[in-house]
Order: C-alpha cells, then structure tokens, then sequence
C-alpha cells in the first residue's frame, strides 16, 4: 500500500469538504486540514492511502519539525473508511512514526484496537489514557452567555504567549518544559479566548489545539461559579464560526461541572468518544501516562 502526502491547496480544500460529510468522527483529522490549509503554523502533513478516493487519512506532525522529547506536539489523529485499509496502512508505511514516543488520537473504536494489535510487533507498548466525550457547539453566533459583573474591570480578549507559565502551572498535567513549550506554541498558532482582570492576569480561559479542538478551558478557583467559562467558551466558538472552524471539543465523563456549563451553551454531545491512546516504546519502560489527559476540554 502507498502513502500520499496532500499539500496542495486545492486537495486540501476536496478533502476538507470531503471530511465534513463524515462528521462527527472526522473532526479530528478535519481541524488539522483546516490548518494545513490556512498556512499550517504547526506543521502538520495530512497522508491518505490514495486520492481523490480514499480510506484512511492521518494527520501527523512533520518529520523534519518533530520533537523526540515533546510528546504533547508529537500526537496523530486518524479517521478512516474501512478498518481493514487503516490497517494496512500502518503496517505497511511510515505514515507512523514509531521511533519514539507518541500519541494517537481517534474518534473511532478502531484506532485503539488496531494499536493493541500492532504495537506489540513493533517493541511498543500502548495504552489507552483517557476517553472523553465529544461535544460540538452549534451555532455560536447565536449563543446567549453572561458578561462580566459591572464593575469587575473584567476584560474579553485573547491569550498571551507571556501567560503560558499561568496555563502551565494550572494544567492537570502540565508543569513541566514540555508541556509549557506545546502551550506556548497553541497560544501563538491558533485563536484563543480569556478574560483578564485589572492587572492584565488571565482569570478564565480556553484555546485550541493542533486538531482544531477546543482544550484547557479553566477558571482561576477565585472567579468560578459567575459563568466566566461559558463566555470564553461562547467568545472561541464565535471566532471559529468566522474561521470556518466547526467548533467541538471533549470532556472528561466525570467532569459535571464542564458538562454543565456546555449544557448551558446548548452543546451537542456526539455518540462519539475520543481515545487517547499513548505508545512507548518497550524500552523504556513505563512512561507519564497522565500527558493525554490534557488534550480535552478539562
């Protein structure tokens, strides 16, 4: 089986279209055609097993830009057709990199069960992280949301590469230069939404990551209960809608308080789930498998 990288405007533009008659399983590998085609600021290449006609699409980071120790940027996600054809693909190309330690994302049973079955033959262990609930936002210019307490000198605008330290430190499973090196990098590639207090220090906030995907919405423990997610969220969504952007997410199953506050947004949950499944070479033994928990919503 051959491999096809798309990089032609014109392709990428077919096969978004395409992706978006397979939603909501596609959203993934959508978003980051979206960014390939918008001037792809964080280097992803979209594969396909063959063109125009295809069964599987993967989107990856670019070899000659991915990093061997940052495994938050060096994530995969796939959507595919026909299960037999991802298959294939995997075995037989090196449309995945298993050199060193990744993340692959899917919206579809058959990524994680492909993975079990694979990643024994090559030295890797696999292990499913996280699976969260997918949600899409619909019609976000039309969404009814608070606004800052009067007075509150409360102010709506977009993250700051000089607040990714805040992000970091308040990130479930941040903490360390890894991670504030991938978030630094969101809050400079794609849009993003806060509210600032007086001082200009973030209080709420949310932005996207490389798949298009809603991620680390989060209220400074001070400022929760007065509904400050639901407008950085309802804020994000009007600015994808601008953009083109379908504006989803996903969230941990027992996270009610997240839950609630979609809700409030008229959020669609999907019948979809989203794995997040993490493979570490054998060698070296276990590895953080709290990192995937990050890429959902909280």
């Amino acid at each position: 089986m051959r491999m096809l990288v798309l990089d032609n405007k014109d392709e990428l533009k077919l096969l978004k279209k395409k992706l978006e008659s397979c939603f909501p399983e596609s959203l993934k590998v959508h978003g980051a055609v979206l960014n390939a085609y918008q001037g792809n600021p964080f280097h992803q290449e979209i594969l396909v097993d063959s063109w125009p006609s295809f069964q599987v699409v993967i989107a990856r980071p670019k070899r000659e830009k991915a990093s061997e120790t940052n495994y938050f940027a060096q994530s995969c996600a796939v959507f595919y057709r026909d299960l037999d054809s991802y298959k294939q693909l995997v075995n037989d190309t090196d449309a995945i990199d298993w050199n060193q330690e990744f993340l692959l994302q899917g919206l579809q049973d058959g990524v994680y069960r492909t993975s079990l079955s694979l990643a024994a033959a090559k030295h890797f262990s696999t292990k499913l992280v996280s699976r969260t609930q997918v949600f899409v936002l619909q019609k976000p210019l039309h969404l009814s949301t608070p606004t800052p307490v009067s007075g509150s000198k409360l102010k709506l605008s977009s993250l700051s590469t000089t607040h990714a330290s805040l992000l970091n430190e308040t990130w479930s499973i941040g903490g360390n230069e890894q991670s504030l090196q991938y978030l630094t990098q969101l809050i400079s590639c794609f849009p993003s939404s806060c509210l600032l207090d007086a001082r200009g220090c973030p209080v709420s906030w949310v932005l996207l990551d490389q798949f298009g995907c809603l991620t680390h919405a989060y209220t400074m423990p001070a400022h929760r209960g007065k509904g400050y997610i639901q407008l950085v969220i309802a804020a994000l969504a009007r600015k994808l809608e601008s953009l083109d952007y379908p504006a989803y997410g996903d969230v941990l199953e027992d996270n009610i308080p997240m839950q609630k506050a979609l809700q409030c947004l008229e959020a669609c949950f999907t019948t979809c789930f989203l794995s997040y499944d993490l493979h570490t070479p054998a060698v070296t033994g276990s590895s953080n498998t709290q990192t995937v928990e990050a890429a959902s919503v909280a």
